[in-house]
């Protein structure tokens, strides 16, 4: 039995005030509490910050990838009219700390707010000014000299892993890397030489994936604001956590934590772009300390593009191992990782997208290498789902390829293989504890929903159907961390209003709303009586952020936890004031009352009142106060040695079917038909996860079609506007309305939710790419599939005949491995001394 989404007319508006049990809000379309504010222009982003006295700082930048620095004359800059100060690597050396291990859990410190000795890729920070306008500013930039001598490039990881390629990072020491290797990782599950033997068929794909830029509206920035009276810095910034950025800047700067304070405005999407404190953040709070006045430091676009974070681009040698019947017995790998000049969060997409990614399908016998590279190009970190989609890219089209060899329906091998266990929660050979799933059903919904039965008997020439199924993780336990928590404090005010302070970080996920609605059911306090305070470190409880899907369930049941306290308290005075038993109280309607008897009782407000103002008549020994406080941490496990583990505490199901026409003449392809099938649990707020939903297509289909950062061989970027950066626009998008809710609530989670935030993404890449070959015979095994690269795979696969074509690996000059000799080995093998 499916279950759509509600229609428009289920809305329930904000002024909706009745509260009862038979008319709960959670699991209704309550339209967004936010919205208004961001319709009318009305809401305040990073750059609509003003202080008084603000001045306004910019960032030299290296228009080279590789050379070696040395030195930055700031001289002239000074002297230019509006400017207050510069700043270059040598006026910072031996005062502040690098940084880049607190996320790791490695003894890696490679960032720094300038470069210093070397310039490491295109884009790099080499100076700032700070001026009273951002033109003077920018005037100033253009009088700053920098002396280098350019040194080799290397922009391909593959290239990168050669002995005789330039050394990027210097005069670090990797624990468990060498040469441009980060780090590197593997996992051993079951038996994989037995699994190869014991195969039918064996099919086997080098694939590549690309770089994708976050391409949030917002920029990234910060205002900075240092008061030397009180030692307090305040930097207001476009982030996603909070602490994080409150933790790694106090540790850099060598301040104390309770010196910093972090505080978030409107932030216009982050997609994970967000979730690491940025170079710009340090040099507008030294430049602040310097001077005692505010300073605004806002990224233009062209610098976001090459100094943000991407997606990490991966080649993969990937090979799958099935036996007659479609069973999948065996997965083995070999993945090269591109993290950039800089390491970030690049360890952990390789650890996290890989162990999530092997699931719908409970695979015995699994076998990876990962080698993380550096390169001389933008850091890579984390996107929207985290490493999962370039595993889905590759797994995926595996099973078709197998499929075909097998002569097995596409639809019927992965029905065979997802999970499907008859009792829950089940426990994968890979560590996922699966407490819930409905893939399934999911299958065969997205399947019937894009006509999959009828379009593959009747097939259209130069059009094609295609599948791709995934699970996401709900919240994760990162490699480094030990906890996975989010933490929420309620008050109840003195008129009767709830305010939620939160430290995670609302960027499109609909906090205000959904939690509101949380409070509202469990607190019987009318829905638009409960506000979100702003994020900030020195109201808010410690959390870890807004990252991973994680909002709905880990901070959602924070919240609930706390709701559920501060109803205990309104209950326990108004027990004691009314002389009942608490048993037999209720609330709702905004007051508490007998039960059965809704129009009476004692408002909120007045029980609000006795906990501040009148005291005596508080039960004997009661607290007056009417706060509460929760914080949630997921039951999940750290990774073992053998790389297995159950790093979420639920999984979201995603099964993805795409119908695709291509041009022949033009190789444009337009997806006519998409439906995607998801199990999120329980919905607390279906339009918001619909939206959640869609923008996680969006960015699966850039990523499938377009989006891609394009370096030439001297490690300069191409394309970094959007001018030129092929983001998807409104028209190419398929009309997303077969759009369908399985629900297979939580087992763990106490509300049942799952996360949405991402489980929209990791198949989309994959099932557009099953379809194009559906379509026309071109197996593409790299990311993007552009016009121009389809009208050269469709010419030579015409010029030679064949009935299927892999581009780019059948082309010419295809360099890259053919055959099973040449399939590459990892730089580490099991015999080496390798810890995870």
């Amino acid at each position: 039995m499916t279950e759509t989404l509600p229609l428009p007319d289920q809305h329930v508006g904000p002024g909706a005030r009745e509260h009862r049990s038979g008319n709960k809000l959670v699991g209704r379309s309550v339209p967004r509490t936010e919205d208004l504010a961001l319709l009318t222009g009305t809401a305040r982003f990073i750059d609509d910050i003003r202080l008084p006295g603000m001045l306004y700082a910019k960032i030299l930048r290296s228009t080279t990838a590789h050379a070696r620095l040395n030195g930055v004359d700031l001289s002239k800059a000074l002297q230019q009219p509006g400017v207050r100060g510069a700043l270059c690597g040598q006026d910072l050396l031996g005062k502040i700390k690098p940084w880049g291990d607190m996320m790791q859990d490695l003894l890696v410190g490679d960032h720094f707010p300038f470069a210093t000795d070397k310039i490491l890729y295109e884009g790099q920070e080499l100076a700032a000014v700070v001026a009273d306008s951002k033109h003077e500013a920018l005037d100033a930039l253009e009088m700053i000299e920098v002396d280098y001598d350019e040194l080799p490039v290397v922009v391909d990881p593959e290239q990168a892993l050669r002995p005789d390629a330039p050394l990027i990072q210097e005069g670090i020491n990797y624990e468990f890397g060498e040469g441009n290797i980060f780090d590197r990782y593997r996992v051993r599950v079951g038996d994989i030489e037995a699994a190869e033997a014991d195969a039918d068929i064996v099919v086997r794909q080098r694939f590549s994936t690309n770089r994708q830029a976050g391409a949030a509206l917002d920029p990234h920035g910060c205002v900075a604001s240092y008061d030397s009276f009180t030692g307090v810095l305040t930097i207001y910034s476009s982030t996603q956590s909070i602490f994080m950025v409150r933790d790694i800047l106090a540790d850099t700067l060598q301040i104390p934590r309770n010196r910093v304070r972090v505080i978030v405005p409107e932030v216009g999407a982050g997609f994970g772009s967000k979730a690491q404190m940025f170079a710009h953040e340090v040099i507008a709070s030294v430049l602040s300390m310097q001077l005692g006045r505010p300073v605004h430091l806002v990224l233009g676009r062209g610098e976001i593009f090459r100094a943000g974070t991407a997606r990490n681009g991966q080649v993969r040698y990937a090979e799958l191992f099935c036996k007659q019947d479609g069973r999948i017995i065996g997965y083995r790998d070999y993945v090269v990782h591109n993290c950039g000049a800089q390491s970030l969060w690049g360890n952990q997409v390789v650890h996290i997208g890989t162990n999530v990614g092997m699931l719908p399908y409970p695979i015995p016998n699994i076998h990876v290498d990962a080698d993380i590279v550096h390169t001389n190009t933008a850091p890579g970190g984390p996107l929207r789902g985290f490493g999962i989609p370039q595993t889905i890219w590759a797994k995926e089209q595996l099973v078709d390829l197998a499929a075909e060899q097998l002569g097995m329906d596409p639809l019927e091998l992965r029905s065979r293989n997802v999970l499907r266990p008859e009792t829950f929660p089940f426990r994968t050979p890979m560590g996922q504890v699966v407490d819930s799933t409905s893939i399934h059903e999911c299958l065969h919904q997205c399947a019937e929903a894009i006509g999959w039965k009828q379009k593959k008997a009747e097939p259209v020439p130069f059009e094609g159907v295609g599948l791709a199924v995934s699970m996401k993780y709900t919240s994760c336990r990162h490699p480094s961390f030990d906890t996975d928590l989010s933490a929420v404090r309620l008050r109840l005010e003195t008129d009767g209003t709830v305010t939620i302070f939160s430290s995670d970080v609302s960027h499109g996920q609909g906090h205000a709303t959904f939690l509101a609605q949380i409070v509202s059911d469990v607190l019987g306090v009318g829905f638009e009586k409960v506000a979100l305070a702003q994020p900030d470190s020195a109201t808010s409880p410690f959390g870890l952020g807004t990252f991973a899907s994680r909002a709905a369930a880990v901070l959602g049941t924070a919240c609930r936890q706390a709701a559920e306290r501060l109803r205990e308290k309104v209950v326990a005075i108004a027990a004691h004031v009314l002389e009942a038993n608490p048993e037999d109280l209720e609330t709702g309607n905004d007051r508490v009352h007998v039960r059965g008897l809704p129009d009476t009782g004692l408002y909120l407000e007045n029980l609000a009142g006795y906990a501040a103002y009148r005291t005596h008549q508080l039960p004997p020994g009661f607290e007056p106060t009417l706060e509460s406080v929760a914080t949630y941490d997921t039951p999940t496990e750290r990774e073992a040695s053998d790389g297995s583990g159950n790093l979420s505490v639920t999984y979201s199901g995603a099964a993805h079917a795409a119908h695709v026409r291509v041009d022949p003449d033009t190789g444009r392809i337009t997806v006519v038909d998409y439906a995607m099938a998801h199990d999120t649990g329980v919905v607390i707020n279906p339009l918001i996860v619909e939206g959640q939903h869609q923008g996680g297509f969006l960015m699966g289909i850039g990523m499938a079609l377009g989006e891609d950062y394009a370096y030439d061989e001297q490690g300069h970027m191409l394309n970094a506007s959007f001018k030129d950066y092929q983001a998807p626009y409104a028209p190419e998008l398929p009309e997303l309305t077969k759009m369908y809710e399985i629900p297979a609530p939580s087992v763990t989670i106490p509300g049942g939710q799952k996360g949405a935030g991402e489980s929209g993404t990791g198949p989309v890449p994959a099932a557009i790419g099953n379809a194009v070959y559906d379509a026309t015979g071109v197996r593409f095994t790299a990311l993007p599939i552009t016009p121009d690269r389809m009208l050269l795979a469709l010419r030579e696969k015409e010029r030679r005949g064949m009935a299927s074509f892999r581009y780019p690996d059948d082309m010419p000059e295809f360099t890259g491995p053919r055959s099973a000799g040449e399939w590459p080995a990892p730089t580490a093998s099991d015999e080496g001394d390798l810890l995870l």
